[in-house]
């Protein structure tokens, strides 16, 4: 009698689970800004250049791509690029960099 084990369940991805919980961290701290100036979603995301789906997106936890993202991002919220990019360094979990999204290591080189 032969037996043979499938999981009923997919392997858990733990990369991208952290991704997850930093990129949530991230679009808080986004959120925790915008609204201790006093900007709606509307107005940061106008200031920005983005629409109000992609500002959501980012504080529910999708971050920016690029570098030139997290700077619009920076103006929206009437922030400094230093400030910008301490926020990412300090979430830098968030970004797959597998998948070449290292804008953390791409700031460590701009600022080093």
């Amino acid at each position: 009698m032969s037996m043979s084990f499938s999981p009923s369940r997919p392997a858990f991805d733990v990369d991208r689970a952290c991704r997850w919980v930093w990129g949530t961290l991230f679009g808080e701290h986004i959120q925790g800004i915008r609204e201790e100036k006093g900007l709606s979603l509307e107005e940061a995301a106008l200031r920005a250049g983005m629409t109000v789906e992609q500002w959501e997106a980012v504080e529910a936890g999708q971050v920016p791509e690029t570098w030139e993202q997290v700077c619009a991002m920076a103006e929206g919220l009437g922030e400094t690029r230093l400030v910008m990019a301490s926020l990412v360094i300090r979430y830098s979990g968030a970004w797959d960099k597998s998948a070449g999204q290292d804008i953390p290591r791409e700031i460590s080189q701009r600022y080093s």
